[in-house]
């Protein structure tokens, strides 16, 4: 009976030690992944003077490549779900679906990727809104559906594979004046490449340094890390002892004293 408590009480002990490194781990791992708090990054110019329809507006002119270069951009980590946002000053007529996709720059200020393109959006999203007149307000939101860790400094955005609508419009709504040059004082304009034949580096056909799309990142809360379960406390095993009735002891000293 001894030895088979003991083995028992061991096994629980086991079985405890066991739940808790596993709950310690997943704790880790869990707050790893969320670390991220959430953040806007707005890249936009000090003095705004873009006057342009690439990409958002029509999908005839600048295809089947095209391009925006940024510079000293802070550092992001995107998720799925987070919101990239461009700020147009006229609705367009027709819904907005491109193929988006980001890479890091070789060089703060240079236009050659450091790596391949992750691709951020697909052309089958349709955002809520096909722009609008008011200035500022970031309203062409696009959601991330791949993870993109940007280090900061020299980034692309580019564009590919304008949707059905998009493709066979040529109007020219959905232009965006919120934009700069790269003589713009905040520092963040470098170049636009478009007509590109492959989207792949070197860009062969039309650059300029003009008409550069303002952008926004917009990252969202991670969701809220567990926490570990408290340890199983081991219960100690007391003997119960049972006390006799009074009566019984006394009907048992009086009968001692009748034998003696």
């Amino acid at each position: 009976m001894q030895n088979a408590s003991l083995n028992r009480a061991r096994s629980i002990r086991a079985l405890i030690i066991g739940m808790a490194a596993a709950a310690a781990l997943l704790f880790g791992q869990v707050a790893t992944d969320t670390a991220t708090a959430a953040q806007t990054v707005t890249v936009a110019p000090n003095d705004p003077n873009a006057e342009n329809t690439f990409p958002f507006g029509e999908g005839t002119g600048w295809i089947p490549y095209m391009g925006f270069v940024y510079k000293n951009v802070p550092a992001f980590q995107l998720k799925p779900n987070d919101v990239l946002a461009f700020d147009l000053n006229t609705e367009n007529e027709v819904d907005i679906q491109l193929d988006i996709a980001m890479a890091p720059t070789t060089s703060n200020g240079g236009d050659v990727p450091a790596a391949g393109f992750t691709p951020i959006v697909p052309n089958t999203q349709t955002p809520a809104s096909r722009g609008d007149t008011v200035e500022g307000d970031y309203e062409l939101e696009f959601k991330a559906v791949a993870p993109f860790s940007f280090p900061g400094g020299g980034l692309i955005i580019r564009f590919s594979n304008p949707g059905s609508q998009l493709a066979t419009d040529p109007d020219g709504f959905g232009s965006f004046h919120n934009g700069g040059d790269s003589a713009d004082t905040s520092g963040f304009f470098v170049e636009r490449f478009f007509r590109d034949p492959d989207g792949v580096y070197p860009w062969t056909d039309s650059i300029t340094t003009s008409d550069i799309a303002a952008f926004r990142i917009q990252t969202l809360d991670p969701p809220p890390v567990p926490t570990a379960p408290a340890p199983i406390k081991k219960k100690k095993c007391k003997k119960k002892h049972k006390k006799r009735p009074a009566s019984v002891a006394k009907k048992k000293c009086k009968h001692r004293k009748k034998h003696h």
